[in-house]
């Protein structure tokens, strides 16, 4: 048996080259562009508006993007006093379908802890009922801190409140005070 090792060069050579092109080609597959052309922004579907007590309590009510409200002007709190407002804001789902909501505490600064014994804040459904946990803070160190309302599902054109607690100590300084915030997610 004779054995052409020009022509055996020559094969070798060529499958070499075509496991580089195939090699090559392999790799100009392995990307992919994506293209997000006319991305825009639609309204809001959950609504947060003006509650009963939203404008008693708010300079500026909800604002007109629905997105914050600054409550600035809640008078100040004697000794001794628990203040409630059962309706600082409203919530509305006009999504067509369920959505997730989930309130949780994101800041608390100022005279808390020596001034007040705590603040409590509930969402709370059309019929009354208190849903999730409510947010409670509370000054003393015997007590536990809830931080979060949980995962609360939100039926399509289901209509809740939020409702605000706030007691202050009975040796409360006067003029003393604290600022909190308030995250709402909507997923």
């Amino acid at each position: 048996m004779n054995i052409n090792y020009k022509k055996t060069i020559k094969l070798i050579a060529l499958l070499i080259t075509s496991l580089l092109i195939s090699f090559a080609s392999a790799q100009s597959y392995s990307e992919l562009f994506m293209y997000g052309t006319s991305i825009s922004i639609g309204t809001a579907k959950v609504i947060f508006e003006n509650g009963a007590n939203t404008t008693s309590i708010s300079s500026q009510g909800v604002t007109t993007a629905a997105t914050e409200v600054t409550f600035d002007t809640i008078p100040d709190i004697e000794p001794g006093q628990t203040r409630t407002y059962e309706q600082a804001v409203n919530i509305t789902n006009g999504a067509g379908a369920t959505k997730t909501i989930n309130m949780s505490l994101y800041s608390i600064t100022g005279d808390f802890k020596t001034d007040f014994d705590y603040v409590n804040v509930t969402i709370i459904a059309k019929n009354g009922t208190a849903l999730g946990d409510s947010i409670e803070i509370v000054s003393s160190a015997s007590g536990t801190n809830v931080t979060s309302t949980g995962n609360l599902g939100m039926a399509d054109l289901e209509e809740w409140t939020v409702r605000w607690i706030i007691k202050a100590k009975t040796d409360a300084t006067n003029a003393n005070s604290f600022n909190i915030t308030l995250k709402v997610k909507v997923d």
